[in-house]
């Protein structure tokens, strides 16, 4: 395995951010399920590392916002802890192109607020990815909350991947990812 280290700052605390559509600070009393909210840096991403409490379980959200070219706002996965995190955000600041991140088409500045009612609004583990003719293209299920689906294209042939809880679907799409790079798992 490799030696992987983090080619980013140090994880700092962050305020959430202002409100763009009104103009004003972030809500002075944050949501009580909201765990953490850090960013750091490297030279191409601001990556940001959400930690937020759903009925009793954590989840933890990577993104990054590409600081070079186009503004793009990528989630890179969703996880259990804060380690696991890390080691996607070494693995993305080693080589963007070792994560499958997903491109969040609809996220404007105001991608990560907190809404009227007091709620934490933020983009889920949903999107796309592109390289070329290849792509996994992540939707959540309208009939079903809490449960997304995933697919694998190469160029005009779609591969279903499955249907799962947004933990699970990004594991399933990361796995997918790997077992490609790495080749065949049987030789």
């Amino acid at each position: 395995m490799r030696n992987l280290k983090i080619k980013a700052t140090r994880w700092q605390e962050q305020s959430l951010p202002a409100d763009t559509e009104r103009e004003t600070f972030a809500a002075p009393r944050l949501p009580d399920n909201l765990v953490d909210h850090s960013i750091c840096r490297s030279d191409s991403f601001l990556y940001h590392r959400l930690g937020v409490d759903e009925g009793g379980e954590r989840y933890w959200y990577l993104y990054a916002l590409s600081l070079t070219g186009e503004t793009s706002l990528w989630v890179l996965g969703v996880f259990d802890t804060p380690e696991q995190v890390d080691f996607f955000l070494a693995l993305h600041s080693d080589n963007p192109l070792y994560v499958p991140g997903l491109r969040q088409l609809e996220a404007g500045a105001g991608w990560l607020r907190v809404n009227d009612a007091g709620q934490l609004v933020y983009p889920h583990y949903t999107g796309v990815y592109q390289v070329g003719l290849k792509s996994y293209r992540v939707s959540a299920l309208v009939s079903q909350p809490g449960i997304y689906t995933a697919s694998y294209g190469n160029r005009d042939h779609i591969d279903y991947l499955g249907e799962a809880p947004e933990k699970e679907i990004c594991l399933l799409v990361y796995s997918h990812f790997d077992s490609r790079l790495r080749g065949c798992k049987l030789c």
